[in-house]
């Protein structure tokens, strides 16, 4: 007898809602399969990633014995580029196969099951087109060689990290000086900092001499400094995280780790909320800064537009301009908001100053410049 996992899906809708529903109707395709064996969670896992010509409706399954996985994608064909059977990882996804049946496509996966895993172990999530870095609709597999109940504990109180002071952070970084102006604009302002991705979610991923760099430490690198500045102009600072961990909990899906995120800034009553990544495209040679929005108060534009003019004042970064989005943290925060893209992971340039010494910090200072003219605007 098989148990339905806890994550049957209609894949997509859950991350952003609208688009996709006509799509599914039409058929999808399965155009590409990839794997890779991954060990930067408390425990190591297999990831499986299937491009899609558009988005699909899944259930999935596992057996009692937690050693075969069934995943059915309803209305869907295999590409020719797609083999029957591949190899994957004997210690912990031994194989894979696929074959259509009927109008369905199935993705069987042996397990190999050393400790036990559950329903909530095997995180199945779906990440939506994007063009802009000519990415397709994907569905993603993670699959653990452990449970997560014998990995890292939750972190899903969603309460944040009250920033005081980080005894690592220089108390001036940069030889930053805070203005009485400044110290005048935040003084009791509530901010809520979100360092992009963390724990099991790594994140875009760089390459520099011979060495990978995540993107979840790069963004937790300027976060802390970005704290210590603003913590010392008045501001009551909240961290969804202050450590790489995720903010739900380990290979938590897509939607529950980003509304752990909005729940915290929601329930500090935060005044503003500002998310930060890095971005990443196949061409190294692209770069550059973005401001995210979602109009959802009468101040999330000002808020992108005060941080993107500071962090063209003050670095050298190509200009990618202030974008309205649907990005689920700009959705579902109250409080005006923006998610900023803070440089390419992907160029070598741009990679070297992310992580150096200074580079974070020269970026930390300035957002807290943006943070600073937007509160001294409204």
């Amino acid at each position: 007898m098989k148990k339905v996992l806890t994550f049957i899906l209609i894949l997509f809708t859950l991350l952003i809602a609208l688009p996709f529903q006509n799509a599914s109707a039409k058929g999808a395709t399965v155009d590409a399969f990839r794997y890779k064996t991954r060990n930067d969670a408390s425990v190591p896992f297999v990831r499986l990633a299937m491009d899609l010509s558009s988005n699909v409706n899944a259930e999935a399954a596992i057996d009692d014995n937690g050693t075969k996985l069934a995943l059915v994608l309803k209305n869907t064909k295999l590409s020719d580029g797609i083999n029957s059977s591949y190899t994957i990882n004997r210690s912990i996804v031994p194989s894979v196969t696929f074959r259509e049946k009927g109008k369905d496509v199935i993705l069987s996966a042996t397990l190999t099951n050393s400790h036990k895993i559950g329903n909530n172990d095997i995180k199945i999530f779906g990440l939506k087109a994007d063009p802009s870095i000519d990415k397709p609709d994907r569905l993603v597999i993670d699959i653990p060689s452990a449970s997560a109940g014998t990995a890292a504990g939750s972190n899903s109180s969603n309460t944040g990290t009250v920033y005081s002071s980080d005894p690592t952070i220089s108390q001036t970084p940069v030889d930053f000086t805070i203005s009485n102006a400044a110290k005048k604009a935040l003084k009791g302002k509530i901010i809520t900092l979100d360092a992009g991705h963390g724990g099991t979610d790594v994140g875009a991923i760089g390459h520099l001499n011979g060495k990978e760099y995540y993107e979840k430490n790069i963004t937790l690198s300027i976060v802390k400094p970005l704290a210590e500045m603003l913590h010392q102009a008045g501001a009551k600072v909240i961290l969804t995280r202050n450590s790489d961990v995720n903010v739900n909990k380990p290979y938590s899906d897509s939607v529950s780790e980003l509304q752990a995120r909005c729940d915290i800034a929601n329930n500090a009553h935060s005044d503003i909320f500002v998310c930060i990544h890095i971005d990443s495209f196949k061409n190294g040679s692209v770069d550059g800064t973005t401001a995210y929005y979602y109009p959802k108060t009468n101040n999330d534009m000002l808020l992108a537009r005060m941080i993107h003019q500071a962090n063209m004042n003050d670095l050298s970064m190509p200009d990618r301009g202030i974008v309205s989005n649907h990005f689920y943290v700009n959705l579902h925060t109250n409080m005006p908001s923006v998610l900023v893209e803070l440089g390419y992971i992907s160029n070598t340039h741009r990679l070297q100053m992310l992580t150096s010494s200074w580079g974070p910090k020269v970026i930390a200072r300035s957002v807290f410049n943006g943070i600073v003219s937007y509160f001294q605007a409204v």
